[in-house]
C-alpha cells in the first residue's frame, strides 16, 4: 500500500525534477496516488517535484509526467528513497498507473500458480 492505495514494486528509469535540478532516479513503488524513487540526492518533506517515468499500459509504453509531494524519505545504500505524493493526477494517467498495476498483479497471480504447480 502506498498513500492509501494499491501499489506494485517495479524498477524503470525515472526522472525526479524540483525546482533547481534534475536527477535520474529509479522508480521502485508505484500506486495511483504516488511513487517511490531511488534518488541520488535528498529532497526535504514537503519539496514540490515533478517525477518523469515509462510503463507500458494499454498496450504501448507510455511516457508519463506528474507532479507531486516529497511525504517522506530514507537513507538507503546507493541514495535517498523518496516517497512522493501525486498533487492531482489526470484521468488518463490513472488509467495508465492503474492498468499497469493490474498488469503487474496478473503476473504475480501467474507466477504465484505456476509455483504451486510443482508442489503436488
Amino acid at each position: 500500500m502506498l498513500f492509501n492505495s494499491p501499489s506494485v514494486h517495479t524498477e524503470r528509469a525515472a526522472k525526479v525534477r524540483g525546482q533547481t535540478v534534475t536527477v535520474e532516479a529509479i522508480l521502485t513503488e508505484i500506486s495511483i496516488t504516488g511513487v517511490v524513487v531511488m534518488s541520488p540526492k535528498k529532497a526535504s518533506i514537503g519539496t514540490r517535484v515533478e517525477v518523469f517515468f515509462e510503463i507500458p499500459a494499454k498496450g504501448y509504453f507510455r511516457e508519463l509526467s506528474t507532479t507531486g509531494f516529497v511525504e517522506h524519505f530514507h537513507s538507503a545504500d546507493n541514495g535517498y528513497l523518496l516517497g512522493i505524493r501525486f498533487e492531482e493526477v489526470p484521468d488518463d494517467i490513472r488509467d495508465y498507473i492503474q492498468d499497469f498495476i493490474d498488469y503487474k498483479n496478473r503476473l504475480h497471480q501467474l507466477g504465484k500458480k505456476s509455483h504451486h504447480h510443482s508442489d503436488n
